[in-house]
């Protein structure tokens, strides 16, 4: 009977999500010891798994995007309005859900080109939904520009909100209201109250 593996695809999964959370709080120059230490393990368990802390690192961003894409992704719709207010509404859900992995694929890391091609994807679903809406006739302007605004405008609430400086009960209406105000700075007239 062969030896039982100590190094398997659970522990890897453990160890990053224990990492994220201390990528997300003390950036990438986290100590691997408490990381180790909060699953049971060794460091040689990273090394085993990653090959080394860059790796990691990367394993880390890469699995935090993954996800925040796969949240839009979801979020898909037929009508472009709705589409792109789905992303946002989205977006916001997967970032309270998930506050490590968002503070993760925004904040400090060790780049790589892997890490910024992750990043770089973050934006592509919504940039998709915008493209698709300007051909449409519902917005107007360049899409890349548009969708570097609304995207900015929706992160920049959800960092503060994360940080806790909108009340519980008025982040919804806020959030809402923004969204509103942000889509009438786009849409075409006959669509500008499409999103209210």
């Amino acid at each position: 009977m062969g030896r039982p593996r100590l190094h398997d695809e659970h522990l890897r999964q453990r160890l990053l999500e224990a990492a994220t959370d201390l990528m997300a709080v003390d950036g990438p120059d986290f100590s691997l010891r408490p990381l180790v230490a909060s699953v049971g393990t060794s460091t040689s368990a990273v090394y085993s798994l990653f090959g080394s802390r860059g790796e990691l690192l990367e394993a880390i961003t890469l699995r935090a995007a993954r996800s925040f894409v796969d949240a839009q992704e979801a979020a898909r719709v037929d009508d472009p309005a709705q589409h792109i207010s789905g992303l946002a509404h989205a977006i916001r859900a997967w970032a309270k859900e998930h506050a490590a992995m968002f503070q993760v694929v925004f904040g400090r890391s060790a780049d790589s080109p892997a890490v910024g091609e992750a990043r770089d994807s973050t934006t592509e679903p919504l940039l998709r939904a915008v493209t698709e809406a300007t051909e449409a006739g519902v917005l107007h302007g360049d899409p890349a520009v548009a969708t570097g605004t609304i995207f900015a405008g929706v992160h920049g609430f959800i960092t503060l909100e994360l940080l806790g400086l909108y009340p519980a009960d008025q982040a919804d209406a806020l959030f809402d209201a923004q969204l509103a105000a942000i889509w009438r700075s786009w849409a075409t007239p006959e669509h500008v109250s499409a999103v209210a």
